[in-house]
């Protein structure tokens, strides 16, 4: 056998040892250290993990302490250091910590591309000087009504004070106020201002909801909620703490009571509604509303109605039908929406009634009824017609009387110098004659080949909404888009708006009353048909009418 030489197993075995020894060197290395892993309950710590290797700031995954630690936001940075011709990286991070819960909790090993960190056991206490809830903030809810009927509204006012100072807060979160059964839309925009609570200077965020619903019985109401956390600092400590904002949940009881089986009509709920109205002539308003009014014959009367109600919504308020005799002509301007200064909905109608002729002529009045929620009886508000003594109008022109005498023969003979004028006016005229010859031939031949179709008048919008909320069996929308498509249409034939009347009543039997079905019991069928047909009609007279022209 051939020995080897021992020089040539040296050098082998030396650069074996060399590549060994340099892959250590440069192995990937990961270290995670804490400030403190001795603490309270909400005190702040820090967290550091670093590496020796060039990585990205999403190399570190956090996901691992959200149960059990409040994870500020990571502060990152990686630097290159040559000293002495000695090439160092390193990246770091920096980690704002506060502990959830009591007892020993552990920071997991993180894996940083392949290299490791080691775990960290905490030892957390209970702070005794602690603060609670609604040291910090508390809501404060008050609700109008915990008794409703069916499409009647209740007012939900929640406020939340902060105790707090608002620029510590973290990551404030509100949860607003639900519940399966019940409708919750919020009215407006939330505010917010500076207020004293108790002695206490606090900011106050306030914001006020609708409850509503379609169904009968009783429900829960879940309140607001504020998560979060706040930054603060004992008295006795320059320790920085966290403290977990998680507010409770206040639940209210609310009942929603059925249509009474003796409700005819459209169905108007409310604590109170009231109708007023002002005349105005030639736009000058009456101080008081006469019984009798003298008034000439184009003199224009401005009848305003305005009609608010408490506890229900805009879409819900009634539409103003008044029958005026044909010896008026009445303008009527798009109804205006609005507010009361207590923040009920309310309802402006403007009319602008014309007489035709002199005479006496009868204003109707006008009666509403609803049903009053404070007494749970029926009700009924109305206004007062009014008479109008008609008399000519004096300022009206005064045609010239037509003579029978046969006027002298007087001739009179006019000398003149015309000059250049009556050749210009000859010649105007001779250009005029061309031009209306020329234009009445290009009459006559675009008439005989073009023929003039008249315009149908199709579903419109607001009878499309009308047929959606029937389909829907939404009887509350589907009133509200009655009277809206009667206001718009005025055409439309009355037996078959009676139709659809008597079937959205149906419909409220069988949704809220004693023995409600759900509205399975009901079909949209007839209702459809009666909308269709009051359309069909109303097209038929329009297309009659322009055919005539």
């Amino acid at each position: 056998m051939q020995r080897i030489h021992t020089p040539f197993l040296t050098l082998l075995f030396t650069l074996i040892m060399s590549i060994f020894s340099s892959h250590t060197a440069y192995a990937a290395t990961a270290v995670a250290s804490v400030s403190e892993n001795q603490v309270t309950k909400d005190e702040v710590f820090l967290l550091r993990v670093s590496t020796n290797e060039k990585v990205s700031s999403d190399a570190l995954d956090l996901t691992a302490l959200e149960s059990d630690f409040y994870i500020g936001r990571p502060n990152f940075g990686s630097s290159i250091r040559i000293i002495n011709g000695s090439r160092t990286v390193s990246s770091e991070w920096t980690i704002t910590l506060a502990p959830l819960r009591l007892g020993k909790l552990t920071i997991p090993a993180f894996d940083i591309e392949g290299a490791q960190t080691l775990p960290i056991e905490i030892n957390v206490a209970q702070n005794k000087a602690a603060p609670t809830q609604d040291q910090m903030a508390e809501f404060k809810l008050d609700l109008n009504r915990d008794s409703l009927y069916v499409g009647e509204v209740a007012i939900l006012d929640v406020k939340l004070i902060i105790k707090a100072d608002p620029r510590r807060l973290q990551d404030p979160r509100i949860d607003p106020p639900s519940s399966s059964s019940l409708k919750v839309e919020p009215i407006g925009e939330s505010k917010q201002y500076q207020d004293v609570y108790h002695g206490k200077e606090v900011t106050v965020v306030q914001q006020s909801f609708e409850i509503s619903s379609d169904t009968v019985g009783k429900f829960e109401l879940r309140g607001p909620k504020l998560t979060g956390a706040v930054v603060y600092s004992a008295n006795n400590s320059n320790k920085t703490r966290l403290f977990q904002l998680d507010t409770p949940v206040q639940t209210l009881p609310v009942e929603i009571l059925a249509i009474p089986g003796d409700a005819q009509g459209d169905w108007l709920p409310t604590a109170d509604l009231s109708v007023n109205q002002v005349w105005s002539i030639n736009d000058t308003r009456l101080t008081r509303s006469p019984e009798q009014l003298d008034l000439e014959a184009g003199d224009a009367l401005t009848r305003t109605i305005t009609v608010s109600a408490k506890g229900i919504k805009a879409h819900q308020l009634p539409s103003v039908n008044v029958q005026y005799p044909n010896s008026v002509r009445v303008y009527e301007e798009k109804p205006q929406f609005d507010k009361t200064d207590s923040g009920d909905n309310l309802v402006v109608y403007k009319q602008v009634l014309i007489p035709k002729s002199a005479g006496t002529i009868e204003l109707p009045g006008l009666e509403q009824a609803w049903f009053n929620t404070e007494t749970k009886q029926k009700a009924t508000s109305q206004i007062k017609g009014l008479t109008l003594n008609v008399t000519g109008n004096s300022d009206a022109p005064v045609q010239a009387p037509i003579s029978t005498d046969k006027p002298n023969n007087v001739e009179v003979v006019t000398t003149y110098q015309p000059g250049i004028w009556p050749y210009l006016t000859a010649l105007f005229a001779f250009l005029w004659l061309i031009t209306s010859v020329f234009a009445l031939s290009l009459w006559r031949k675009k008439g005989s080949t073009s023929t003039v179709t008249p315009k149908v008048v199709g579903k419109d919008e607001t009878q499309a909404e009308l047929i959606d909320a029937i389909q829907r069996k939404d009887a509350l929308m589907a009133s509200a888009k009655l009277s809206q498509w009667q206001q718009e249409n005025l055409d439309l034939p009355q037996q078959h708006i009676d139709t659809v009347k008597q079937e959205i009543d149906t419909l409220n039997q069988h949704l809220f009353g004693p023995q409600t079905d759900g509205g399975s019991g009901w079909s949209p069928n007839s209702a459809i048909d009666a909308i269709n047909a009051a359309n069909r009609n109303r097209t038929i007279k329009t297309s009659d009418q322009l055919a005539a022209l």
